[in-house]
C-alpha cells in the first residue's frame, strides 16, 4: 500500500484520536479506518488541549474527531514508532487538501530523516518551479506535521524559517536528526 496516496473523503464520517508522544512532545493523532488524518503538536509550556485539536481538526481538516475509546495497539505503534525515528510510512489521509498541496506534501514525505530541502527545490520537484510561496503555504498547512517532515523544509537563504509551533522547535527537531544548518 503506497502510504502517501490521498484515498477518497469520508463523508459524515466521525474521526477518531489518542495522543503520543513524540520529539516535539505530546500530539494528538486523528485516525479513521488506519490512515492518520490529522496531527497536531502541543505548543511549547501548554497542558495538551482536546477542544483546541477538536477545533482544528475541523477547521483545517474539515471533519469531526472524538476520542478513541480503544485505539488499535497496532496503528498507536506504528505511529509512535515513526514519530521516534523521523520514518514517514504511517498511511496518512491528504484528502482535504489540493491536489498542488498533495503534491508537495508527497515530495516532503520523502525527505530523508537527516536531510532539509528548499521551498524552491520542493516547488520543482512538484513541477512548479516558481512556486515556491506555493510550497510554503502548503507546510503551513500540512495536516499530519512530523509524519509528514515539513520542518525538513527550509528557506534557501539560511536558517531554518518559520514553523507552526516555533522557529525554535523546528531547529530543535532538524538537530535532533543531525541537521546542521
Amino acid at each position: 500500500m503506497d502510504t502517501l496516496q490521498p484515498i477518497p473523503e469520508r463523508a459524515g464520517q466521525t474521526h477518531l484520536w489518542f495522543t503520543a508522544d513524540s520529539p516535539a512532545g505530546p500530539v494528538f493523532v486523528a485516525h479513521a479506518n488506519g490512515w492518520v488524518s490529522g496531527l497536531q503538536i502541543t505548543p511549547d509550556g501548554r497542558e495538551p488541549d482536546p477542544a483546541r485539536f477538536v477545533d482544528y481538526m475541523q477547521d483545517e481538516v474539515g471533519v469531526e474527531v472524538e476520542p478513541d475509546p480503544d485505539p488499535d495497539p497496532r496503528l498507536v505503534a506504528r505511529v509512535s514508532e515513526a514519530l521516534a525515528t523521523g520514518r514517514t510510512d504511517v498511511p496518512v489521509d491528504l484528502s482535504s487538501r489540493s491536489p498542488f498541496h498533495q503534491e508537495v506534501l508527497r515530495a516532503t514525505a520523502r525527505i530523508p530523516c537527516g536531510e532539509v530541502r528548499t521551498y524552491g527545490e520542493l516547488a520543482a520537484i512538484a513541477g512548479r518551479p516558481n512556486a515556491a510561496r506555493a510550497v510554503g503555504t502548503a507546510m503551513a498547512r500540512n495536516p499530519v506535521p512530523l509524519l509528514i517532515p515539513c520542518h525538513r523544509v527550509v528557506p534557501s537563504s539560511g536558517g531554518v524559517g518559520n514553523y507552526g509551533c516555533g522557529s525554535d522547535l523546528k531547529a530543535k527537531l532538524l538537530a535532533n536528526e543531525g541537521v546542521t544548518l
